[in-house]
């Protein structure tokens, strides 16, 4: 049953009737995120062979711009045509790293490159949250926080919060008027938007125009 739900979109009608209910608050951002001049895009989930290529641009946006980010990756593509385990095994190290990229990152290209074939991403549709986590900080350079964006923008999990992204921490003390130290206050309304966690995310994100990018 578990896996069976795992792989349901992204419910929005469902989550409004929920959070009228249950949340004024996250009611008033949802709904206002869906229907205003600029609204939310709601993630639906991407293949299994594009789930390398989410994970090479997340790293290459780490600690810059996102116009950095992209100028980088464009040129990366530009490189090997198309981003896959394969394209990066075969370019010289050199070659990788003169797109833009600093020794580190290169090294982490280089090594989810070989690596990525052992890691179940065939499977990541069927696994558990935390399993797929599990398998994702795995890799060299993706931590938790990654690993949460990828469940949201590239499997389109209905039920996930990031308690490490300040934007989400920022907008929920803005919204609700708490402050960092309401540590019970902040889990006890975390709790009681599941399952529609990830729509409460986007509606937060909305609400400061700060949605992250992966793609």
């Amino acid at each position: 049953m578990i896996k069976i739900m795992l792989s349901i979109l992204i419910d929005t009608a469902s989550a409004l009737r929920y959070f009228k209910k249950s949340d004024p608050v996250m009611f008033k951002l949802l709904k206002s995120g869906l229907t205003g001049s600029k609204t939310i895009v709601i993630p639906v989930p991407k293949k299994p062979q594009e789930h390398f290529s989410t994970i090479v641009t997340s790293i290459i946006g780490q600690q810059i711009s996102v116009k950095a980010a992209s100028a980088i990756r464009g040129r990366v593509l530009d490189k090997l045509g198309k981003i896959t385990p394969q394209t990066i095994l075969n370019i010289p190290y050199d070659e990788l790293k003169a797109c833009g990229l600093s020794g580190k990152k290169t090294d982490y290209l280089k090594y989810n490159a070989e690596v990525w074939e052992s890691t179940r991403y065939k499977e990541f549709k069927n696994l558990e949250n935390e399993e797929v986590i599990s398998e994702l900080i795995k890799l060299h350079g993706i931590g938790r926080w990654t690993a949460e964006m990828f469940l949201i923008f590239s499997l389109a999990r209905q039920n996930v919060f990031s308690y490490g992204d300040l934007g989400l921490m920022n907008a929920l003390y803005k919204n609700y008027n708490y402050k960092p130290h309401f540590k019970i206050k902040i889990k006890d309304t975390v709790d009681s938007w599941s399952p529609h966690q990830t729509l409460a995310s986007l509606a937060l994100w909305h609400s400061l125009d700060n949605e992250p990018e992966l793609s």
